[in-house]
């Protein structure tokens, strides 16, 4: 059962867009050629949310974005666009960091706020690090415990990004839905109690995976009663805009 089709979800809105800004962006990723690139696709709204990450495991993401800078020229941009974008963030929650995220989100009026995982007990998803001496079971059942932690712990948010995308760098590949259904059950509840949406994120697709997180936890959600969903391809270039938003 697919209740996807049920729901109206805005495919001309990106809702998860990186620019240059991010380090692990492309240099080509600016605001105006992904405004360019928009006009061209029919998109009629981007939201750019660059990543912050408090303690970064990743040495890449060690220096953080001057968002004072960042802003100033968002807001010039804005107002020289005949195009809406919104400013938003992707801000990795770690436990430790969790009082400098909630000081963080306060102090910058963003309109759009992710939730994401990135690193857990600060080792890092993306070099494997954090699946380094742990069983399957053992590696992402506390991934999942870490997005409960998560969204009980933050509540200026919006969505939450790309729920089970440890998948995409796991050594031990995909899993069964219903082998941690109560874990993530629990996840979907608690962003259905405090009315946040559940971000569909397309990236996967661009390497003939599945969007995160996959089918059964998207139909689940619904089933729950979660009303709102997102849909982001957290591009990292113009190039990779809105991709597979024609399958919704």
């Amino acid at each position: 059962m697919n209740l996807l089709k049920d729901l109206k979800i805005n495919t001309k809105v990106d809702t998860h867009v990186h620019t240059n800004y991010s380090p692990d962006a492309d240099e080509d990723a600016t605001f105006s050629s992904y405004i360019t690139q928009a006009k061209k696709m029919g998109l009629t709204e981007l939201i750019f949310t660059d990543h912050v990450d408090f303690d970064a495991a990743h040495p890449l993401f060690k220096t953080p974005i001057n968002y004072d800078t960042y802003i100033k020229e968002f807001n010039s941009l804005k107002n020289a666009s005949d195009f809406p974008i919104k400013l938003g963030v992707e801000i990795g929650y770690q436990s430790h960091v969790k009082e400098e995220i909630k000081s963080f989100l306060t102090n910058y009026n963003f309109e759009y706020v992710i939730l994401s995982i990135h690193y857990l007990e600060k080792k890092d998803l993306y070099t494997q690090e954090y699946f380094t001496g742990k069983t399957k079971k053992e590696s992402y059942t506390r991934y999942f415990k870490t997005c409960l932690e998560a969204v009980q712990e933050i509540s200026n948010f919006d969505t939450f990004g790309h729920l089970d995308y440890l998948v995409r760098y796991s050594p031990f590949g995909d899993y069964e839905y219903r082998e941690y259904k109560k874990l993530i059950d629990q996840i979907l509840r608690e962003l259905i109690k405090k009315n946040k949406a559940l971000e569909i994120n397309t990236s996967g697709l661009r390497h003939n995976e599945r969007c995160y997180p996959k089918k059964e936890v998207i139909n689940r959600f619904i089933e729950l009663g979660g009303k709102k969903i997102t849909l982001g391809s957290d591009s990292h270039h113009p190039s990779e805009l809105a991709t597979a938003f024609n399958r919704f």
